[in-house]
């Protein structure tokens, strides 16, 4: 059967949409600050498969951050007008560096006092398993994957990582008055029996919620 030549030209150009147009219909949506020529991976969208839910926030968090922030800023501002002020040679050196040294005790200070507080404490848990738990804290297992997060002394964040069961409850060992105050847990390697760092949470916020009682409970000691 012979077809007249608009008619030939018709079904190649119905042909030549259709292939275009169905990969379109199942392609990925991007949001629309990510489309451009140059398109950042931080602004595509990825599925979440990291299950963590945040279970304690301490009530001095967001204080103490900044105050780290900012004495270690003054401190760094004092160091470093220490060599111009003995490059004048107007004031003695001993003045000079005394000066220097007095503008970083504040943010020694106040990293000695503050360096074991836990400001956020994370369970990787998705966040119904958390909240069933909550409810029936006999159910809860005995061994949690946690983030415990401090500030550094430049007011940073840093998260540590590890089980429940690599933590041991030392509380016990500290004095009765920071014993009615703070849980304090340490880093405890069962093969080589060594100690590392501390973590105080706060105990009104602790024996407050079922949950991070339950943890407390579970903490070797």
């Amino acid at each position: 059967m012979l077809l007249s030549r608009n008619t030939t030209l018709g079904i190649r150009l119905s042909c030549h949409v259709r292939f275009y147009s169905t990969p379109t219909s199942t392609a990925p949506r991007i949001p629309k600050k990510a489309a451009g020529a140059f398109t950042s991976n931080k602004h595509i969208s990825q599925p979440v498969t990291l299950n963590k839910t945040l279970v304690y926030i301490g009530p001095f968090a967001d204080s103490v951050q900044r105050y780290k922030m900012v004495a270690s800023l003054f401190g760094v501002c004092g160091l470093c007008a220490v060599p111009g002020l003995l490059s004048t040679g107007q004031a003695p050196a001993l003045s000079v560096i005394l000066a220097g040294v007095s503008a970083i005790i504040p943010a020694g200070f106040i990293h000695f006092y503050t360096r074991n507080l836990v400001t956020r404490l994370m369970v990787y848990d998705d966040i119904k398993t958390v909240e069933r738990e909550r409810r029936r804290p006999r159910d809860m297992k005995d061994n949690k994957w946690l983030g415990i997060e401090t500030v550094s002394i430049f007011g940073r964040l840093k998260e540590h990582t590890m089980w429940l069961t690599d933590l041991k409850d030392v509380s016990s060992s500290s004095s009765k008055e920071q014993q009615s105050k703070m849980v304090i847990w340490e880093e405890y390697n069962k093969k080589t029996k060594s100690k590392g760092r501390r973590y105080a949470l706060e105990r009104v916020v602790v024996e407050a919620d079922p949950y991070l009682q339950g943890l407390a409970n579970r903490c070797p000691k």
